[in-house]
């Protein structure tokens, strides 16, 4: 046991200088209604939401922490609602950063897509789970069916 006020885990840079993760709302569309959802989720794209040329410019921003570069989480909404995805990831890999990304359960989570982030240079996917059972999980999301997408 570890003696009260010891570190359970030493951070790897320093914490007070940069951030060690990053995690952007890449977009508001989502085809789910979540409960718990702070992207204030829609079904469509908002037309003020970062374009790709924005977005790139982020992303190097981010990267120009230094090394070791935080963990850049793309989510949303549901990222995968954003036809530049992949090359996001892709780009945010070429400037030196962990890209990770959070997508719903949706028929738009698939093998081919996870494989595009993968190739693309995607170090992680997390997927969330809100409950023990199909009815729980479906109910909190608002979507019937999505217990089994994911």
């Amino acid at each position: 046991m570890k003696a009260p006020g010891t570190l359970i885990r030493r951070p790897r840079q320093p914490v007070g200088e940069r951030p060690f993760l990053v995690i952007w709302e890449a977009t508001r569309a989502c085809p789910l209604a979540c409960l718990h959802c702070r992207a204030e989720a829609v079904p469509d794209r908002h037309p003020d939401e970062l374009d790709g040329p924005a977005a790139r410019r982020l992303m190097d921003q981010i990267a120009s922490f230094g090394k070791p570069a935080p963990l850049f989480v793309i989510t949303g909404g549901d990222p995968f609602q954003r036809p530049d995805l992949d090359a996001l990831v892709a780009h945010g890999t070429a400037a030196g950063l962990r890209v990770a990304v959070s997508p719903s359960g949706t028929p738009t989570l698939d093998r081919a897509r996870l494989a595009r982030l993968r190739d693309a240079g995607a170090v992680a996917v997390s997927l969330s789970l809100d409950g023990s059972t199909a009815e729980r999980h479906d109910t909190f999301r608002g979507v019937p069916g999505v217990f089994d997408l994911t």
